[in-house]
């Protein structure tokens, strides 16, 4: 009797690109183990239950300790940590670089008046409601003052963030953008990012592959060897990030190009 065809492995990744790539390598690897994928994305607040209900078997990537403490709080006894996938994960405000230094270098910096007095907008762009970018943005508005030297923080999507950029850059505007690393417009443009000495935004973080307990101890003992070895530069996710960005590459397709340029990293992976 022919034995039943196993079920695919669900994975689970947040429905932005530079998320998307560092989980389609782990997608890639799986399939070159031989499982077949299925594939689940959303927001932070939609994904981490279904991950903590076992509707995902394995997600990536857990911004952790900070960036997606929150959620973890709330799932940690239910999940595990397999392995970082890359480190130096971080958020931060940035102005481009044509912005003086000596003038804006600080958050602090942005509710001097000679300051709020040269920017072209004081709105901020951000992302979705459920980031820990925004809601990070939203708390230090209120811890710098910024809210009474007139900045607004508008909650957005991961396009909005883009889009505002490309064109204010372009018009040589004086801005403030959200932002965070890894992310393509870091090597795009000259975008320098604010001293935080309150601290309202993390220290670098490990995005890292995490999984549901249960269905973590179901995969073979090879997949469970092969996974927690997987990691690679946050270079990498950039460069990625770049390929779905502007040469319209699917996150699968980018993650496929990446990994043929280093073979070697791979091989290591899949030993």
């Amino acid at each position: 009797m022919t034995s039943p065809t196993p079920a695919p492995v669900v994975l689970g990744r947040i429905d932005e690109s530079f998320h998307q790539v560092a989980a389609a390598v782990v997608e890639e690897v799986l399939l070159r183990l031989g499982h077949e994928v299925e594939v689940r994305e959303g927001p932070h607040p939609q994904m981490y239950p279904q991950l903590a209900e076992g509707e995902l078997e394995l997600f990536a990537d857990s911004w952790l300790p900070g960036g997606h403490g929150t959620y973890w709080a709330e799932v940690g006894d239910r999940v595990l940590e397999v392995t970082p996938l890359f480190e130096g994960a971080r958020f931060y405000w940035a102005v481009p670089g044509y912005v003086p230094a000596e003038l804006v270098s600080s958050l602090g910096d942005l509710a001097r008046p000679e300051v709020t007095a040269r920017m072209t907008t004081l709105e901020v762009q951000g992302t979705t409601p459920g980031a820990g970018l925004t809601m990070r943005s939203q708390q230090l508005v209120a811890d710098y003052g910024l809210d009474a030297a007139g900045w607004t923080h508008r909650i957005g999507d991961l396009q909005a963030i883009l889009d505002t950029v490309e064109r204010r850059i372009a018009a040589g505007d004086w801005f403030v953008t959200p932002l965070w690393q890894p992310q393509y417009l870091n090597d795009v443009h000259e975008l320098r990012p604010l001293a935080d000495p309150l601290g309202v935004f993390p220290l670098p973080d490990r995005a890292s592959l995490v999984a549901h307990r249960g269905a973590w101890e179901r995969l073979p003992q090879r997949t469970r060897e092969v996974l927690g070895r997987i990691h690679y530069p946050i270079e990498a996710v950039n460069a990625m990030d770049r390929t779905v960005n502007l040469d319209g590459l699917d996150p699968l397709t980018a993650a496929r190009q990446w990994m043929a340029g280093h073979e070697d990293a791979v091989a290591a992976w899949l030993a």
